[in-house]
């Protein structure tokens, strides 16, 4: 409007009040309902952030109610081996092992209490995982202050572990895994409210504020309408605008080519405005296939497209994530005249949500997979596996880490666990998957090797890159290595549980072999066949 007063001015045209507080009465109505949008902007905010906190306490609570069965299980697998052979370093594991479980099990308990059923599973309800709990620790307690006389309180232990104990601790699993799920359906709803309710506001503002004000700008400037051609068409654009609010406005001709760019995101182009104006919008911003064809779809019916999602790259190579919305645009005889739209910057969306799904599904020590993503990934994996594309699994457990631990403490374990780590990365490729599965033991599936001596060439890579020496931040030098059980879909097993077993059998007579030593499931049967 600033550009229209000095005509007004040459032509002695006085304002006219009642138009003048008609539009002021537009500006508070926009005023109030700006605020509104702002408030409910922040409002989800808020909850956004809390949900997401939340969400970060629910994939601790599922790693450490995951591992409450494994750690059952050692406990009856170690109470075994002390039973069966007393010695000063079983019972050190078994007491260390049942500190551990006793420790993660009372954060559990508390964790429990923010939802009814895992309270019922934990506290309430028949035969609490409490209860059962304090039994499995007073056995174990048994146990460690005699070995003799114990043998009811040792198929205590392994009733519990094959039985009732270990399945209300998979129950326990499922309900967290369950109240992290409503969770995020929470965090949907609250983005889902919000986004409506601005919807309604800006319809609200479009109906009681921006159309009769279009309407009255309108009559005001009719007589004007021949002498600013160039200022009513910026209006137009600025009406076209004025109810979005994005990080860059655009619009292209029939060709795709940009014509007009304004925005916050003008800054990411080196040069400004000028570097894109006159480009093919397809040169500037990247689309994958499934987001090329919504757009492609959109022109080809000349409709309205949202939610296209695009990548940026600048001039410095930093990567921005783009949310594209466009509608057609008409010239003034109403032909289709090229597509205006917005382009939204949600890169800090896009990792926010990356991080919090990296914490679900990255083991927080070794930043490898963890046991969640690898039972998500395997059936699939399993399934799609051929004879000419097999599937390769490989468990690896460490010898002589408890050693480590014993000596040098878990801090120093810790750094081993690491370091093998970052070798076992060094060795797998890109499309291999590397899991920690607990404790000292680790999976590897493999879904692109070439043949059986591929698969063998890696596994003795293993063995040779794990085995050399481990320097610790104390100055001290240990050695650990690793059994290598090998085993392959669809050759060993068609079914992920059973692939998992064959894999878990070949490891073991890996371990009976000896240290360092790698076994494939297939050759399991062959000495089964030469012993009988």
């Amino acid at each position: 409007m600033s550009l229209l007063r000095p005509k007004l001015a040459n032509r002695k045209k006085t304002p006219q009040p009642g138009k003048l507080m008609r539009l002021q009465s537009f500006w508070h109505r926009y005023v109030v309902a700006l605020s509104l949008i702002l408030g409910l902007l922040f409002t989800s905010h808020v909850f956004s952030r809390a949900e997401l906190r939340h969400g970060a306490h629910d994939a601790a609570a599922i790693n450490m109610s995951g591992s409450q069965r494994m750690l059952l299980q050692q406990i009856a697998h170690v109470a075994h081996d002390y039973m069966a052979s007393p010695s000063e370093e079983a019972l050190e594991g078994l007491r260390e092992s049942i500190q551990q479980f006793e420790t993660s099990h009372y954060e559990l308990v508390k964790l429990s209490q923010e939802d009814p059923l895992l309270r019922s599973l934990y506290s309430t309800g028949d035969d609490p995982i409490h209860t059962l709990v304090l039994r499995l620790i007073n056995d174990v307690n048994w146990i460690l202050v005699d070995a003799r006389g114990t043998d009811s309180a040792l198929r205590d232990i392994e009733r519990m572990a094959d039985g009732e104990l270990s399945a209300k601790l998979e129950a326990a699993a499922n309900a967290f895994e369950a109240m992290a799920s409503r969770r995020s359906i929470q965090l949907t709803t609250i983005q889902d409210y919000s986004l409506y309710a601005a919807i309604l506001t800006i319809i609200g503002e479009m109906l009681l504020i921006f159309w009769p004000a279009h309407q009255t700008i309108r009559r005001s400037f009719a007589q004007l309408r021949e002498e600013h051609e160039i200022t009513e068409a910026a209006l137009k654009r600025l009406s076209n605008f004025a109810g979005l609010a994005s990080d860059l406005f655009w619009e292209t001709d029939l060709k795709g080519r940009v014509t007009y760019a304004e925005g916050a995101a003008l800054d990411y182009f080196q040069g400004g405005r000028e570097t894109i104006v006159g480009c093919d919008y397809l040169d500037i911003i990247q689309l994958d296939d499934e987001n090329l064809a919504i757009m492609a779809n959109a022109i080809s019916t000349l409709s309205s497209y949202q939610g296209v999602r695009g990548v940026f790259t600048d001039a410095s190579g930093c990567t921005y994530n783009m949310l594209l919305s466009g509608k057609p645009r008409f010239d003034d005889h109403g032909r289709v005249a090229g597509y205006l739209g917005t382009a939204d910057d949600i890169s800090t969306y896009v990792q926010q949500h990356e991080q919090v799904r990296k914490m679900a599904y990255t083991d927080p020590l070794t930043g490898l997979s963890n046991k969640r993503a690898y039972e998500e990934a395997i059936p699939e994996l399993v399934d799609k596996a051929t004879p000419r594309k097999p599937l390769y699994m490989l468990a690896l457990d460490l010898d002589g880490f408890k050693a480590v631990n014993d000596t040098y403490g878990h801090g120093a374990g810790d750094e081993v666990l690491k370091i093998v780590a970052a070798r076992i990365k060094s060795i797998v490729r890109d499309g291999d998957m590397a899991i920690r599965a607990g404790g000292d033991e680790f999976l590897i599936l493999c879904n692109a090797m070439p043949s059986y001596l591929a698969i063998m060439g890696m596994a003795d890579r293993l063995n040779e890159r794990l085995s050399a020496p481990y320097s610790l931040s104390n100055g001290k030098t240990v050695r650990v290595s690793a059994s290598i059980g090998v085993a392959c879909a669809p050759h060993d097993a068609t079914e992920h549980v059973a692939l998992c077993e064959a894999a878990d059998q070949a490891l073991y007579a890996a371990k009976r072999r000896g240290r360092n030593q790698t076994y494939f499931a297939r050759d399991l049967k062959e000495d089964e066949l030469q012993a009988s």
